[in-house]
């Protein structure tokens, strides 16, 4: 399968230096944005098979190159995951020097590997930190329903483990009875823990595995059990932590979000207020004097080069302000050159209108129904 996400030290060469690179990174938010479209050339492995007569006689990775494609208006984030068959194969020999280089980090003899994630836009992100990662790690609490996260889950079977190696422990031998219960106990956390991705919970399968499959004596295999229950209390202390900081993270962007929609509201307000003045002038019946234009020009271009430079590219603002009705702001000056009052007028329209699904929300409200019908009457 292809790689969906560059590695960190792959794409960092294309973070703005000065006022050249292709993007650029917002520490303060913890957040990478993109200022063109962006490829970075990756590689990635699958294993294949060689079969004669039906039987599998050799297997070997074969080696495949893609581009993974980075375009402005998406959210950037550096994250770390673990790393894959493939990638533990090719990196277990390496020294600590060249794991540096390629930016691996070794721990307890696991890989990981800092890649570039990216998401759709900025209120997904903030819903996929603040709302969907931590219900996965914890709990999935609403108003109709909970759902048990991991971290549930896994206190469930270690209590259930723990209570099982207590009975255990009372006796020399152990009850048929007990013996079935328990089997019963490891075919389930088998079933829990089968296509694991960390670490903690592959090492739980296994020690789970030998356990289940009755290889083992009774007290190494109660050893065993031991073991795997310390994995998975480790594992939930884990989850935690990746849930506050995921908490933490969607803080920080919702902090950005309500900032940007901060910028559109004041703008749509004053564009709305400079287009309600030019209405006045044109409907008068007096002639416009062009300082007047001009200045109701000036102020308008004004908003479209403070949006356009200050916003980051994150959609759906970025989307928004690439309209093309939003950038006839960017002729609005020369317009009022010409003396095209009409042109300028809706030049401050088609604009608004398009700052106004931001500044004002994509679902009206009941009020809001209400306030437009009875402008009809």
């Amino acid at each position: 399968m292809a790689r969906e996400a560059a590695y960190w030290m792959e794409f960092q060469p294309k973070i703005r230096k000065g006022m050249k690179g292709m993007a650029r990174e917002l520490a303060e938010y913890e957040i990478i944005e993109v200022l063109q479209p962006i490829l970075i050339s990756v590689r990635w492995k699958e294993k294949a098979r060689v079969i004669q007569k039906g039987k599998v006689i050799r297997e070997y990775w074969q080696e495949y190159s893609g581009l993974v494609e980075y375009k402005p208006g998406e959210v950037l984030h550096r994250e770390w995951r673990g790393a894959c068959e493939w990638e533990i194969e090719e990196w277990k020999t390496l020294s600590e020097e060249k794991l540096k280089e390629l930016g691996v980090f070794r721990k307890d003899g696991e890989f990981f590997i800092q890649v570039v994630e990216k998401i759709r836009d900025l209120p997904a992100a903030v819903r996929q930190r603040g709302r969907h990662i931590p219900a996965k790690k914890i709990a999935r609490v609403r108003r109709g329903f909970v759902l048990a996260g991991d971290t549930q889950i896994l206190g469930n079977y270690a209590i259930r483990l723990s209570s099982l190696l207590q009975e255990f422990l009372k006796g020399v031998k152990p009850s048929p009875q007990l013996t079935e219960k328990a089997s019963d106990e490891l075919v389930r956390l088998f079933q829990l823990l089968e296509g694991s991705r960390t670490s903690l919970k592959r090492r739980a399968l296994k020690e789970i595995q030998l356990t289940k499959e009755g290889k083992l004596k009774f007290w190494v295999a109660v050893a065993k059990v031991s073991v795997a229950l310390s994995d998975l209390l480790n594992q939930r202390v884990q989850d935690y932590e990746i849930a506050m900081k995921s908490i933490k993270l969607a803080g920080k962007w919702l902090r950005l979000q309500t900032e940007i929609e901060r910028r559109f509201r004041d703008c749509y307000n004053r564009l709305g207020q400079l287009g309600e003045e030019l209405q006045r002038l044109l409907s008068s019946g007096e002639v416009i004097q062009p300082k007047d234009l001009l200045r109701i020009a000036n102020e308008a271009y004004g908003i479209w080069k403070h949006l356009t430079e200050k916003v980051p590219n994150f959609n759906p603002y970025y989307r928004r302000l690439q309209e093309p009705e939003f950038q006839r702001l960017s002729r609005v000056k020369a317009h009022a050159q010409q003396g095209r009052a009409e042109t300028v007028l809706n030049d401050i329209k088609e604009a608004t209108a398009k700052l106004e699904a931001v500044a004002i929300g994509e679902k009206p409200t009941r009020a809001e129904l209400r306030k437009e019908k009875e402008t009809l009457f």
